[in-house]
């Protein structure tokens, strides 16, 4: 039977998932925005992710410097037509 890995993620990385296509194909630097299109499926574990992305961050003391800067942080793969949610810091 074959052994099933699981996903290693970056450290503060909560989840990821596909997506089947964006709009416009090509960005250019007059880019306002851009479409994605995801899977039911696959807006689950977006979903999954950010939900518990935001509960961690919830539980930072906000009356502290660090935990009013903790953030998330959602890093698009174009070339492997991936999203990555993971935490970030604000300036």
């Amino acid at each position: 039977m074959a052994e099933r890995k699981a996903k290693v993620f970056k450290e503060g990385a909560f989840g990821a998932c596909s997506y089947e296509k964006t709009s416009p194909q090509q960005l250019a630097e007059t880019t306002r925005a851009v479409n994605m299109v995801l899977s039911f499926e696959e807006a689950l574990k977006l979903n999954l992710a950010i939900d518990e992305a935001v509960r961690k961050l919830g539980r930072y003391n906000r009356a502290t410097s660090a935990g009013k800067r903790a953030g998330l942080m959602l890093i698009v793969h174009f070339d492997k037509k991936r999203i990555r949610v993971q935490e970030g810091k604000l300036s």
